[in-house]
Order: structure tokens, then C-alpha cells, then sequence
């Protein structure tokens, strides 16, 4: 056991660091360096750190701040979570060079999918990252979902599965551990888990046949990330904290899963509201978890993080609730397979950075344009400028705040692209905040005296769910009829509307890939499957 102290620069109070208990932690931090508080919690055992956007504004930082963890720590396990699409840390402020795990399951090439996944992994390797919290095994079954979504490699069990082990071969194929997730199945909640608790209502039967499914794969994988969710068909109480999880995992796999248990991030408001954040670490060691994913520093004191868990997973030990034993073998067994992910990374060879980067262009390039669809095929650019009008309105607090990246790709192709939310845009074209109740009334039409006529793309992802979103939408196509749709969200939550684009995600790579077809002009069936 050791001490640190407990603030910047301060002598006393210190804070008592238990090595067991820090053997079952995945720690954030905040900033592109080491903090000194840090120092002292790697020193005295902690099992992972974890890395977020605002740790990682370019892939050399990251690879820098990595290096500089394991030179404090061999053993501790730098994780992160970055699927490719719109949910990257690494590109956070470009946006992803690889395509959307659904636009992956659309093209259905499973070969295509695992070089994705090794473009990934071979990123990961040069940065010197450790553990990849990905591949998605949700099945994103409700169109009304506003946190899974394209995230997801389809809406039926069996494609989830085998893109899913795909992604996680070639992760792996780098050197890169791989933890599934979001058990067991985050696919058919409307409610997003980073703000409240999710309920499923599905009875037993139809859930294991359509969300449990997928997880017979776990046993190739390192680790099972466990969801902040409410399934009562299930068990009671949520399924990262909750006795029923863990043998339902053994249930589901007979027994054959031998890798780590991580929860999700325990900050998240569906379990850090109601039981509370420290209480929810001690139930989640409880429920079998071997690593707490404590979550993001962004909005909270990042050692203040680690110690509110530290210490009260530390008092549920010295209160009997939890027994050093049983605490002291969890944590061996878990660095035990951390050191077994540490020793893998090392021993792939890991690419240059800069070549694994202009790979992982290049694939993504080719596998966004073979998902890209344009639905009923009379979407196409003009010739004429171009306003983007983004319509969505729900956060989507997986990916953190992106920005738009569809003006970006227009610009890139040499056309005149407008985005009224930029400074200077033309405000004849900007949206009207707060909603004004002609909604789209302050769009010129189709020809307008005074200001040249402009081609309008509106950018969607639940228009069918958010009221907001689908005022916005209805207002604009009774002004504007001719604006092409390039909708991101999944298909079944896509308006119907004849110049439709289904770009299967917002990220760079998905809308070049829009671009390109609509310049183009290609047609494609695309329908929803």
C-alpha cells in the first residue's frame, strides 16, 4: 500500500493507494501529458489507463502520451475507445479515415471488414496503444436508437456476428486486444445510457434470439464490455451491476469465456445518478467485473475520479463487503491477462505511423464508396453552390461533438459549399435558433433575386424519431422540395423522400463518399434492408 498526494502540490492529507484495488481500475486523465498525480497511482499498481478525444488531438500525440505511460508502467495497459466512423479519439479533431460499422456490414465483405479492422489496429500499434474497447456486437433492431445506430454492424444477428469477428481478427492481427461490447445488447433502447438508465422490454425468448445471439463469439475475443442497461426479462437492476450478467455471459458462451469483464464508463448517467459513482464501482466488483472503465475526465477532476472509486471500493473491503481475498485474486487474474495483451503488442511489429495513417485513408476510401447509397438514384449535384443545413438536433454523446464534415468534403472537391452555422455564412441560409415557428420559412426558394440560386443538402439521423429533427426536416422540404437528404443515421430511420442519400454515418471518410456519388450521379437501389 502507498500514498500520493491528495492535490496539486500539496503535502497532506494523502490518500492511501491500495494495490489490489487499483488492479481493477481503468483510470481517465486530462490533458496530452502524464500528470504528477498520476505518477504515483501507476507506481503503485493501477491495472489501465484510458485515453479520450482530448487526450489524443492527433495520432503523434497519442503515440507520444502512450509511450510516456509505459515508460512509468510496463505493464499498465493504455485502452481506448475508438471504433472507426463516427466514434474515433484518435481523428477527433479530422474525423475518421475508416468507415462506420454499419457501412461495413452494408458492403458485406467480411474480408473488407477484418482489413479494416487491421487498418485500425495498425493505427492503434503506432500509437502504441494496447487495448481497443471495440467491436460493436449490438444489433441495432430500433431505428429509434440515438446511441448505437451505425455503430452497429446491422440489424440481424448473424451479419452483426460475423463483421464483428472480422473487425476483432484483424485488431488483432496487429497486435491489439479486443473487448466486445455492449453486453448484452444495447441495440433496442430509444434512451441513450450516457444520460439516463435504458429499459428493454423484451421477453426472454425474443431478446436472447435477437440481442444475445451475437456473443456466441466472445470466446475468441480478450474482453466483454458490459452495459449500462435495464433488461427486467433478464434480471433486475443494471446488467454492468447486476448478479444476472455474468452467468448469463457463461450461459450464453457454455462456459468458454476466459477474458475480462469491463464495465462500461461508470461516470455515465444511467448508473452514476442512481446507484452513484462510487457505489456503482463497488456493485459492479459485485457482479464480476475485473476492470471499472471509470469513464471521462472531460467534465470532472480526473483524480478526484480515481480516488472517489479507489476509496470506495477500499471501504467496502474493510467493511467485509468485499474480501481481500476474493479482491486480491481479481486483481491478479486481471493484470494477469493485461500482461498477456502488453506482451502480444510487442511482439507485432507495429507500422510507421505515417503509413499506417495514409493506409487507413485508403481503405476507408474504398470501402465508404462501396456502402454509400443513393436510394432512389435522381440525387446529384448541379454544378450550382451549395448550402448544408444540418437538421439533427439529439447529442449523440458516444461520438462527443464532431463538426460537420459534409461542407469540408464538398470544399475538398472544388464546389462552393456554404455552412450557415460558420461565421460569415449567408444568413438568408441560416437556420433559424431558437426554431422559429415558420421553420424553414427564412430559406430562399428554388430562385431567389438578389443572391444566386443554391443547391441545398440537408443533413439527418433521426428524423422519424426527434420531433425537433422532423419539424426541422418537414419545414424545409414544404419550402425547399429539391434538397437532396443525406441522411446518417441508420436506413429504417431515414425520411422518405425521393433524393435520398444513405450515407450510413457522419464522419469524413462517409461523407467524401457521398460526394463522390453525388457527383457522379450514379444510381443505386439502396433501399433499407
Amino acid at each position: 500500500m502507498t500514498s500520493i498526494p491528495s492535490g496539486p502540490g500539496a503535502a497532506a492529507p494523502r490518500t492511501r493507494h491500495d494495490a489490489d484495488v487499483l488492479g481493477v481500475l481503468m483510470a481517465p486523465f486530462t490533458g496530452t501529458e502524464v500528470p504528477a498525480w498520476l505518477d504515483g497511482a501507476l507506481e503503485a499498481g493501477l491495472a489501465s489507463v484510458i485515453l479520450f478525444g482530448h487526450n489524443t488531438p492527433d495520432a503523434a500525440t497519442a503515440r507520444e502520451l502512450s509511450r510516456a505511460v509505459h515508460a512509468r508502467s510496463e505493464d499498465c495497459v493504455v485502452a481506448i475507445d475508438e471504433e472507426g466512423g463516427d466514434v474515433t479519439r484518435l481523428q477527433a479533431r479530422t474525423g475518421s479515415s475508416l468507415p462506420t460499422a454499419w457501412a461495413l456490414g452494408e458492403a458485406d465483405d467480411p474480408e473488407l471488414t477484418r482489413d479494416a479492422g487491421r487498418a485500425l489496429g495498425d493505427l492503434l500499434a503506432a500509437c502504441d496503444i494496447d487495448l481497443d474497447l471495440a467491436p460493436v456486437l449490438d444489433v441495432s433492431t430500433d431505428p429509434a436508437n440515438p446511441v448505437i445506430g451505425t455503430r452497429a454492424y446491422g440489424d440481424e444477428p448473424d451479419r452483426v456476428a460475423l463483421h464483428a469477428r472480422a473487425f476483432a481478427t484483424g485488431l488483432i492481427d496487429a497486435g491489439i486486444g479486443t473487448c466486445a461490447k455492449h453486453f448484452p445488447g444495447h441495440g433496442a433502447t430509444a434512451t441513450d445510457s450516457h444520460t439516463a438508465l435504458p429499459r428493454i422490454d423484451l421477453g426472454p425468448a425474443q431478446f436472447e434470439a435477437e440481442h444475445l445471439a451475437p456473443w456466441r463469439i466472445a470466446p475468441w475475443l480478450d474482453a466483454v464490455m458490459t452495459a449500462h442497461v435495464l433488461v427486467p426479462a433478464l434480471g433486475d437492476g443494471p446488467a454492468s451491476i447486476a448478479a444476472w450478467s455474468r452467468p448469463l455471459l457463461d450461459r450464453a458462451v457454455g462456459g468458454t469465456f476466459h477474458g475480462l469483464v469491463i464495465t462500461d464508463a461508470l461516470d455515465m448517467a444511467a448508473v452514476a445518478e442512481d446507484p452513484g459513482y462510487g457505489e456503482a464501482a463497488v456493485r459492479a466488483l459485485e457482479a464480476g467485473a475485473d476492470l471499472l472503465c471509470l469513464g471521462t475526465s472531460l467534465r470532472r477532476d480526473d483524480e478526484q475520479m480515481l480516488r472517489e472509486a479507489h476509496d470506495a471500493i477500499l471501504a467496502a473491503v474493510e467493511s467485509g463487503r468485499i474480501p481481500r481475498e476474493a479482491l486480491h485474486e481479481r486483481a491478479e487474474r486481471t493484470r494477469e491477462r493485461l500482461r498477456s495483451l502488453r506482451t502480444r503488442r510487442r511482439f507485432v511489429p507495429a507500422p510507421e505511423l505515417e503509413d499506417a495513417l495514409a493506409h487507413g485513408e485508403a481503405l476507408g476510401a474504398e470501402a465508404a464508396a462501396r456502402a454509400v447509397r443513393s436510394r432512389h438514384g435522381h440525387a446529384r449535384l448541379e454544378g450550382r453552390p451549395v448550402v448544408v443545413l444540418d437538421l439533427r438536433h439529439r447529442a449523440q454523446h458516444a461520438s462527443g461533438a464532431r463538426t460537420q464534415q459534409l461542407v469540408a468534403a464538398l470544399r475538398e472537391r472544388g464546389i462552393d459549399a456554404s455552412d450557415p452555422a460558420e461565421q460569415g455564412g449567408p444568413a438568408q441560409y441560416r437556420y433559424p435558433e431558437p426554431p422559429s415557428p415558420h421553420g424553414a420559412s427564412d430559406l430562399p426558394p428554388r430562385s431567389s433575386d438578389g443572391y444566386p440560386s443554391a443547391q441545398v443538402l440537408a443533413v439527418t439521423r433521426l428524423p422519424r424519431s426527434d420531433a425537433e429533427e422532423g419539424r426541422r426536416l418537414a419545414a424545409l422540404l414544404a419550402r425547399r422540395p429539391d434538397t437532396i437528404v443525406v441522411h446518417t443515421g441508420v436506413p429504417a430511420a431515414a425520411p422518405d423522400h425521393r433524393l435520398l442519400v444513405l450515407a450510413h454515418g457522419g464522419g469524413r471518410t462517409m461523407m467524401r463518399a457521398v460526394v463522390d456519388l453525388l457527383l457522379q450521379g450514379r444510381a443505386s437501389d439502396g433501399g433499407a434492408r
